[in-house]
């Protein structure tokens, strides 16, 4: 007796297979992906208040409120560097915006991704309207 549907099955358990791969790739990788991205923002943003830090001491004393920009960039990097992170800071009088970039390799779908995350804070005076700012 001829079998005519002789190895379907084969090809249907090798296509469910790689179906339920490629979904547990997404949920492990994809979170992955998340997480990094989360701690990359967390980072940009302590990077931007350690920088918001750094007051310009001859503005503040004639009452101004404006940042030391070499300081200020400095402390950022700094925060940066001592958590092994790269990224650019760019300051102004009263902001610091800081962007960390960080790759993040993918443990089960092949590739990887390239992921950015920035964040400012800025200086005001008290009783101004003071703080960080996301995405």
């Amino acid at each position: 007796m001829s079998r005519p549907d002789c190895g379907y099955v084969t090809l249907f358990t090798a296509g469910v297979a790689l179906g339920v791969v490629s979904v547990v790739g997404l949920v492990l990788d994809g979170g992955r992906a998340l997480r990094a991205q989360s701690d990359s923002f967390g980072a940009a943003a302590a990077a931007a208040r350690a920088g918001a830090q750094e007051l310009d001491a001859d503005a503040s004393v004639h009452g101004e409120v404006r940042l030391d920009g070499d300081a200020a960039a400095g402390a950022a990097r700094a925060f940066l560097a001592a958590r092994g992170l790269s990224g650019s800071v760019s300051v102004t009088d009263t902001r610091v915006t800081v962007t960390v970039r960080r790759d993040v390799d993918f443990s089960v779908l092949p590739g990887s991704a390239h992921l950015d995350a920035t964040a400012t804070s800025r200086v005001a005076r008290d009783g101004d309207a003071a703080g960080g700012e996301g995405p």
